[in-house]
């Protein structure tokens, strides 16, 4: 089912596009997500709420890791607990160690205080949350199941450069039997902030015409920095897909139906002044041929059967004129 491959899918998208939190014990944080916009020697307060689903109090104890890009799906890499400088040294907290009492929720107030000489553009963290202090510096945090964390997004105002380029936009395959096609957009950040790019991806058939629109970055990914950003979407009619054989995917094409060569193009901005970046297109063919042999099959049984027909009416006249 597409449910499924898209799920699986979203999970990665909503990964790279920082909308996710580490795996932990029964512990829900929100937000995951926290941008901030700050003027040097200015400072922002806010909250994350930790809630315990467990039946039993837990105990967490708060750390600061620094972070930056590491591949194209939106991964990161993460500095030593002990590099400390820059944005994880502007955090305070209301608490640094504290529970969590069963079914509850509990709010923990921080505050990021900016510097006086904070290096413009594009600063990135993740508070963790670990069950334990041992496990605080121990690991980068992914996949340690002691931690958990909400990723800082943190822009300082100033002399910033905003600068972009996209490295390619391509097809997943050439010719579909039917629809999703997926389409993936790789953009490279040269600046020194990041940016959630923001555009339209149109399809056009053949013939010139408008077919579908669809967002250039449907899970509204950041770039971050000095690295490529891949964004991924998808044009389809249905969400409903079938695994299986011949049968199965004949149902796919007649509920994601397309014929013939198509192209999309995308047209996206970036950044705090909406700059466009190029137009870029590709072409693609979608050939139903599981539905174009039944609709032959039929054809020529249709076919067959005007024959017959026809051969009876002429045996019938002559067997007519014969007894006359």
């Amino acid at each position: 089912m597409i449910k499924s491959a898209r799920k699986i899918a979203l999970l990665a998208l909503v990964a790279s596009s920082f909308l996710f939190c580490f795996p932990a014990k029964a512990v829900v944080i929100s937000p995951v997500i926290i941008d901030h916009y700050i003027q040097p020697g200015r400072a922002v307060t806010g909250k994350i709420s930790l809630t315990n689903d467990r039946d039993v109090p837990i105990v967490y104890y708060v750390s600061v890791q620094r972070f930056m890009a590491e591949g194209e799906e939106g991964d990161q890499k993460y500095l030593p607990e002990t590099d400390i400088a820059g944005l994880p040294s502007w955090f305070t907290f209301s608490e640094k160690n504290f529970v969590v009492q069963p079914k509850k929720t509990k709010d923990i107030i921080y505050t990021i205080s900016a510097p006086l000489n904070a290096e413009p553009g594009g600063h990135y963290a993740t508070v963790f949350f670990s069950t334990s202090p041992e496990a605080l510096g121990k690991s980068s945090g992914v996949g340690v199941t002691a931690k958990t964390g909400a990723v800082f997004l943190v822009r300082i105002a100033g002399d910033v450069k905003e600068s972009a380029n996209i490295e390619s936009f391509t097809v997943n395959q050439g010719i579909f039997s039917h629809l999703p096609a997926m389409m993936s957009l790789r953009v490279r950040n040269t600046g020194n902030v990041h940016f959630r790019p923001a555009g339209t991806l149109t399809v056009r058939n053949m013939w010139g015409g408008i077919v579908a629109k669809v967002q250039a970055n449907p899970r509204n990914g950041a770039v971050l920095p000095n690295s490529i950003r891949r964004l991924d979407t998808w044009w389809a009619k249905s969400d409903e897909i079938e695994q299986g054989g011949f049968i199965a995917q004949l149902k796919n094409e007649w509920r994601n139906f397309a014929f013939g060569r198509y192209s999309a193009s995308v047209d996206v901005k970036y950044g705090s002044l909406n700059t466009p970046l190029e137009s870029k297109s590709v072409a693609f063919w979608v050939f139903p041929w599981r539905l174009t042999l039944i609709f032959v099959l039929c054809l020529a049984i249709i076919y067959m059967l005007l024959r017959l027909y026809n051969k009876l009416i002429i045996n019938a006249a002559l067997k007519a004129s014969r007894k006359r």
